[in-house]
């Protein structure tokens, strides 16, 4: 078996000092890394920020909500009692019926006004706390379509 021979070396070969163009290079990267990782973490600050808007207003809303339907039981409750009054003292069957229908009438009026109620006011929570959270989707929209750190 033939050996191969190693060519030899030609002596020092002068390296261009490499080191301080690469360190260079590098803390550009990190200092480009750090920016946009600064940039990110406002976003998820101010996206957190927006959340917690969001959930004290639909908690007002909710809140504003359940005492609108503990009116609605209070008034029925209220209704219901003046009827049983009434019904206690009427003197024909007529009368037990008129008081029956205007109950009933009052009932079904109130029911639909209640829900009216209930349904706009269902309405502007959930459009008061999705407000920030659409201008949250808005930034992150505008964050992503530029180059971070620029």
């Amino acid at each position: 078996m033939a050996k191969t021979k190693k060519p030899a070396a030609a002596g020092p070969v002068a390296k261009p000092d490499a080191k301080p163009v690469a360190m260079e290079a590098n803390g550009e990267a990190a200092a480009a890394l750090f920016a946009g990782y600064e940039q990110w973490t406002d976003v998820g600050r101010e996206n957190f920020t927006a959340v917690l808007r969001a959930n004290a207003v639909l908690s007002e809303g909710l809140e504003a909500m359940g005492k609108e339907v503990i009116q609605y039981a209070r008034r029925a409750f209220e209704q219901a009692a003046e009827t049983a009054t009434a019904l206690l003292g009427a003197k024909t069957f007529e009368d037990v019926v008129q008081l029956n229908t205007q109950f009933a009438k009052a009932n079904i009026e109130g029911l639909i006004e209640r829900s009216a109620r209930l349904s706009e006011m269902g309405v502007k929570v959930a459009s008061d706390a999705l407000a920030p959270l659409g201008g949250r989707v808005e930034a992150a929209i505008h964050k992503l379509s530029r180059p971070m750190a620029a």
